[in-house]
């Protein structure tokens, strides 16, 4: 996509950094764009939500009338399954990323080296076993040593790329309903360099990575650039509108925000029931973003004062949806009970392999009693399975607790979790969610269940630009992947140091585009449930 971002940014050099990944996101996932070629038939409205009448008319004809075609190595013909494993070896079909390594062009898989299981798992267009897989990777890498002794990590996704191209049925990071997870070969591309730092590892001579500096020299010589922040629009299709909507003026959509500021003066929250707001808060969309957005960003505090039937728990759904393109509670509330009935399965069908906090926990979520809370079962197992402390999400308080009560008890994160009250997790009826230290949405009966709950919670990320808290990373990024199967190839926590679990000091934290644990497990699952479907 680098081509495509450069292709872009000549025609609109102006066009905010965050807009461009925005309309490059929306290639991707949505028009299924895989390179420049396919550029050309790209049409106004695919990203009118994107750009301004004129910037879309702008790009496009730049698109047809200057179309970028790249030069792949083009594959030899395969006219069948059976004639993809002939003794002549592969040649990859490279659509590649830039700066990959000029040997790469011409690489060759030797597939006439794999084990005949995986050869006839891929003729099938079946996940191969792991076993055959690991396999399959430490020939790779070792055909890629013979032309560079520590490949890159460029390199790798080229080969990992290329590989999942020609037989995604095989090796494509998938969800259970085929939407492609990230760029789609995460997985392989992981195993690649995995094994490339292995077989490394005592390698000095090979090493890309300069020795690190000692303190006492180059004193006087300047730092290297700070790099811009990130702009959170992650996983977002309009994070924000670059126009009102039509007949509206900043000064008309203001004027509808004070027209909110004193409904919600007179009835309070329960006015968001209201048609006339739903309709105010429709139409005031942009203005709410360009307040969310604003830099510096706004505390929740001040968003509430401007905007209070945002933490309406219903007004905040509905905004999340016209942000991401999820109907985020529908989504979960078809997946929760019935996924997580699979979750607990998978689990229980290996619970030797488990640790004894899983199988303590797996244990109590599957007694007769817990009817009903499969969703909720589910998720406590998984946060135990990534290691991931419970109050990392949710904070247990009497059922009696008022938000009052609850900021007063509690030294509440600034980071949102969800107050869960009553005696257990498992009995728990009403939630509150907090964020900054204070009770921002009170949920309260009958409508609101576990499944409301957490949509409430995990909107609030997105809603508000709050990154995922490093201490829950891998459960939250599951519960986007899995339940809410939103998929960009990016993650949304970039914090670059976490406390270790194992010594309580502060260390450096490695990041990745996806979270390798998430992906692994979404492809152990698969591979379980289709045996046993």
């Amino acid at each position: 996509m680098d081509s495509i971002e450069h292709a872009i940014q000549s025609v609109l050099p102006q066009l905010q950094r965050e807009k461009v990944e925005a309309v490059i996101h929306e290639f991707e996932t949505t028009l299924g764009v895989e390179g420049p070629d396919d550029l050309q038939f790209i049409k106004e409205a695919d990203i009118s939500h994107l750009l301004s009448p004129i910037q879309c008319r702008r790009l496009i004809n730049s698109f047809k009338s200057h179309p970028k075609s790249p030069q792949p190595i083009t594959p030899s013909p395969v006219s069948s399954p059976s004639s993809s494993f002939s003794n002549e070896p592969y040649t990859s079909p490279l659509t590649s990323p830039q700066g990959h390594s000029k040997w790469v062009d011409g690489f060759q898989v030797q597939w006439d080296k794999m084990r005949p299981a995986l050869k006839r798992a891929i003729d099938d267009g079946n996940r191969p076993e792991p076993g055959d897989r690991r396999h399959m990777v430490k020939v790779i890498v070792d055909s890629m040593r013979e032309h560079c002794l520590n490949p890159t990590r460029k390199d790798c996704t080229t080969v990992a790329k290329a590989i999942t191209q020609m037989y995604p049925g095989s090796f494509l990071d998938k969800t259970d309903e085929g939407e492609i997870i990230g760029c789609g070969y995460f997985t392989l591309l992981q195993q690649l360099k995995t094994r490339v730092e292995y077989v490394n590892r005592d390698n000095t001579l090979s090493r890309l990575r300069r020795p690190r500096r000692s303190d006492t020299s180059d004193d006087d010589q300047p730092p290297p650039p700070a790099k811009c922040a990130k702009i959170d629009s992650y996983g977002c299709i309009n994070w924000q509108p670059q126009e009102y909507p039509e007949g509206e003026t900043a000064q008309s959509l203001e004027e509808k925000r004070k027209e909110m500021i004193d409904i919600f003066t007179q009835d309070g929250p329960k006015a968001a029931e209201r048609g006339r707001v739903k309709e105010l808060m429709t139409n005031t969309y942009s203005k709410q973003r360009e307040d969310i957005n604003a830099d510096p960003s706004p505390s929740i505090l001040d968003i509430s004062k401007r905007w209070p039937f945002l933490l309406s728990w219903k007004l905040l759904l509905s905004h999340f949806t016209t942000l991401t393109g999820v109907d985020l509670y529908t989504r979960l509330k078809d997946d929760m009970d019935k996924k997580g009935k699979r979750l607990l399965e998978y689990f229980g069908c290996q619970v030797m392999s488990w640790t004894k906090e899983v199988k303590a926990l797996l244990k109590d979520a599957l007694k007769a009693n817990r009817e009903g809370t499969d969703g909720l079962a589910a998720l406590l197992v998984m946060m135990t399975h990534f290691k991931e402390a419970e109050d990392a999400l949710f904070i247990l308080a009497d059922v009696t607790t008022t938000p009052a009560d609850a900021e007063e008890q509690f030294v509440l994160p600034s980071t949102p979790r969800l107050i869960a009250l009553g005696d257990t997790m498992w009995s728990a009826n009403k939630w509150m969610l907090s964020i900054e230290g204070r009770v921002v949405i009170p949920l309260l009966p009958p409508i609101p269940d576990f499944t409301t709950a957490l949509a409430v919670l995990f909107a609030s990320f997105y809603v508000f630009n709050i990154e995922y808290q490093v201490e829950a990373v891998t459960t939250l990024e599951f519960v986007q992947r899995f339940l809410a199967r939103i998929n960009p190839n990016s993650i949304k926590c970039t914090a670059k140091v976490q406390t270790s679990r194992k010594t309580g000091r502060t260390v450096k934290r490695k990041t990745t585009d996806i979270n390798p644990r998430v992906v692994s497990f979404m492809n152990a699952f698969s591979a379980f449930d289709w045996q046993n479907s």
